[in-house]
């Protein structure tokens, strides 16, 4: 019976405790349904976030007398519009989107879309300029891979990774459109240029130091350790403080210096003493053995503006995270990694630090190279700290042999075939220390020297003035101009506004809508300032925001839509565009922009972008008259065969194909096609080769005014940056002197 009874009360209570448990439930979704009512009359923006956007806002526009009290769409994230969207009021951080009078919110939602970003004007930068640039010259390494021209396709990448590397634009936790579009260039480049370097013989002497390791690895199976190359005996009383060892893979290191290497190679030792009495007496000062020098050598060939495909820079090649760790600074203004005695005390504590852990020089120099993580779980998963043993990656494996292959040929170059070096002079300077901002071309008019030695003597400084914020900067100057310096320094007028202006934050201002208004990019103010992403601004407080030499601030002038025309259904974007002013021009939708050109949505456009217009516009995108052009005389010289004319050239002395085909802007495989000559066909002085010009033409002489850049100059003519090079034979389009005479060829 009791047992009876315990079994009856178990049920009753387990009843008990059902429906409590279902009472409670529905008292919950009851009070959140009365509590939530006035919530839930106004939903949040989420999967229908446009359609009710519009519905809502289409209502509150439909009464012309109520304007007012429309509800502007706001920068920013999705909750700060839905905050107002629930509040009606503008949030006091935020700028109304539309601050043109041109612009009205009906319009905007007539188009089809109603995103935040579609009225951002088109970025109009340094950082968007130099990514058409570099976009150009990978195009042109593409084509040339094509045609199996690999010499000139190796050219023309190692043009575009100078300018990547000048821009060194870090990816952080939130990617921004500049990380996100130099990360997927940088992709492009390294995937496209390996494919040169498998069908590459030799390398040319200003290769990055990512090809040289890159080359190697590619050819260390067909490099026999038993043919090494010795042409006098040892030098007597040659010795190393690293543990070098004369192995199969060291000498096929050695090899590889030897042959495919062997110009790049004897430029590092021509530039070898600029540098390493400087870090021979820094390794001294840190206990570390000198032959450490050589691991420099391998990472930079001794190029303090060196850079590398993992988006390291400087003579120890360090990436930005690690470099911070090790108290470098890089900022919009400069770059300590690029700083020679700076980057070998952040080498020489690393190296120390790394040598403390592992206890060994092969294991500290593979950490080095791929990182103290993985040597750490390599040693943990193999069970061996011997690196000779070891199986790394590729390229750490590599690295080491090469260091000591470099060691063994620079103490004893004459032994292994580099004979007749004639070494470059150590970089010496005089220092002064300045509490403003000043142009180098005004430091380089008072001191009687060049802009191009004021650089040179401090690589570190990536723009044409020192850092405008630090108060105590360093200055490197030519040695004896000391005294001239000081005498000059009060009366040398700061920079006010050249390629960049003091903006003073006004109240609801933020970091995107300064951007939106300067018509630059959100990562360059960020940069200029030694900003982060999370970092917050104050009203009445001074950024400094980079603009173009001629860039105009938007809102000058409200666009015309007549003003639009495309080519062959092509629009060039200009400044002050906005992905909605174009829709509207053509008459199709933002979406429809957005699908044929494939961009995303949050993405920026930029000045000069070319947009495929949809043959869906109402408008039809046809052919414009070439305007820019005809303001200017076409000049066709009585000496000039027309476009596309087939000319004789007689070969001079010391001539390449490769030459040959950049003087006249044509190809190596056009050249080869048109004189039947094969991939191993040799030229010779005096032969007569026949050149199809691809420069040949009307051309037109511009000027290049201030704030002028290549890309501006190729839009006006409607050309490409390509041709201008060819045609004028320029080395660094990065860099433009006011005043030079450019021949365009038009069409």
């Amino acid at each position: 019976m009791k047992e009876q009874r315990k079994l009856i009360l178990i049920r009753n209570s387990k009843r008990l405790c059902w429906v409590w448990g279902s009472l409670v439930i529905i008292m919950s979704l009851l009070a959140l349904g009365c509590g939530g009512r006035s919530s839930m009359s106004q939903p949040g923006l989420h999967a229908e976030t446009e359609r009710q956007n519009q519905q809502a806002d289409t209502t509150a526009s439909s009464s012309e007398g109520d304007r007012n009290s429309q509800q502007p769409l706001l920068y920013g994230s999705n909750r700060s519009i839905e905050k107002a969207a629930r509040t009606n009021e503008q949030d006091p951080n935020e700028i109304p989107l539309f601050d043109s009078p041109s612009i009205n919110q009906d319009q905007f939602l007539s188009s089809g879309h109603a995103d935040v970003d579609d009225s951002a004007s088109a970025v109009d930068d340094d950082i968007w300029r130099k990514f058409e640039l570099a976009e150009e010259y990978h195009l042109m390494g593409v084509m040339a891979n094509r045609e199996a021209a690999w010499e000139e396709a190796q050219y023309y990448f190692e043009k575009g990774f100078k300018i990547l590397a000048k821009l060194d634009i870090e990816a952080d936790s939130v990617m921004t459109p500049e990380a996100f579009k130099y990360t997927q260039m940088l992709d492009d480049f390294v995937a496209d240029y390996r494919v040169t370097l498998r069908s590459l013989g030799r390398l040319e002497p200003d290769v990055s130091s990512s090809v040289i390791i890159e080359r190697f690895g590619d050819l260390a199976r067909n490099l026999d350790a038993d043919t090494i190359r010795v042409y006098k005996t040892e030098r007597a009383g040659v010795t190393y403080d690293l543990p070098v060892v004369m192995n199969d893979r060291v000498k096929s290191s050695i090899i590889y210096f030897q042959t495919v290497a062997k110009d790049a190679f004897t430029k590092y030792l021509v530039r070898s003493k600029r540098y390493t009495p400087m870090m021979s007496r820094i390794l001294a000062e840190y206990g570390l053995p000198q032959d450490l020098i050589y691991l420099s050598l391998v990472e930079s060939g001794y190029n303090p503006n060196a850079y590398s495909w993992a988006r390291a820079m400087g003579l120890w090649q360090f990436i930005a995270s690690t470099g911070r760790m090790y108290g470098m600074n890089r900022n919009w203004w400069m770059d300590d990694r690029k700083d020679p005695i700076k980057s070998t005390h952040a080498a020489c504590r690393f190296l120390k630090d790394l040598y403390k852990e592992f206890g060994h020089w092969e294991l500290a120099m593979a950490a080095y190279n791929g990182g103290p993580g993985r040597v750490r779980g390599t040693i943990k998963k193999q069970k061996t700290n011997d690196f000779w043993k070891m199986k790394l990656k590729r390229q750490t494996m590599d690295y080491v042999p090469l260091i000591y292959a470099a060691a063994i040929i620079a103490k004893n170059p004459e032994k292994y075939g580099f004979t007749d070096i004639v070494h470059e002079p150590e970089v010496v300077w005089d220092e002064v220390e300045i509490g403003r901002c000043l142009e180098l071309s005004t430091v380089a008019r008072e001191l009687g020297c060049s802009v191009t030695e004021l650089k040179r003597l401090n690589p570190e400084l990536l723009r044409k003035y020192t850092p405008p914020k630090l108060k105590r900067y360093k200055l490197k100057i030519p040695v004896g101009s000391k005294r001239k310096f000081l005498a000059a320094y009060d009366q040398m007028p700061s920079p006010k506004e050249t390629s960049w202006v003091r903006h003073k934050i006004r109240r609801g201002q933020t970091v995107s809508t300064i951007a939106a208004k300067y018509g630059v990019s959100q990562y360059a103010i960020l940069e200029a300032n030694n900003l982060s992403r999370r970092s917050t601004i104050y009203a009445g407080k001074e950024i400094i925001v980079p603009v173009p030499l001629d860039s105009k601030r938007r809102g000058e002038s409200a666009p015309k839509y007549t003003d639009y025309e495309a080519r062959n259904s092509v629009y060039s974007v200009r400044r002050g565009d906005t992905m909605w002013d174009i829709a509207r021009a053509f008459g199709t939708t933002v979406d429809a922009l957005r699908r044929i050109n494939y961009i995303q949505r949050g993405s920026r456009i930029y000045v000069g972008q070319k947009l495929k217009i949809p043959s869906s516009a109402r408008r039809s995108p046809g052919k414009s008259s070439d305007k820019s052009s005809s303001a200017y005389a076409a000049t066709t010289p009585s000496n000039q065969k027309s476009s596309g004319s087939v000319k004789n050239y007689k070969v001079r002395a010391g001539d390449t194909i490769w030459d040959i085909a950049r003087k006249y802007g044509t190809t190596t495989a056009k050249v080869r096609s048109l004189n039947g000559l094969g991939r191993s066909s040799r030229i010779y002085p005096g032969q007569i080769l026949k050149i199809s010009d691809g420069s040949a033409g009307n051309y037109v002489v511009h000027k290049v005014r201030r704030g002028e850049t290549l890309s501006r100059i190729a839009q006006k003519y409607r050309t490409n940056m390509s041709r201008i090079i060819s045609a004028n034979d320029i080395d660094d389009p990065d860099e433009l002197s006011v005043g030079t005479r450019l021949k365009i060829y038009v069409k």
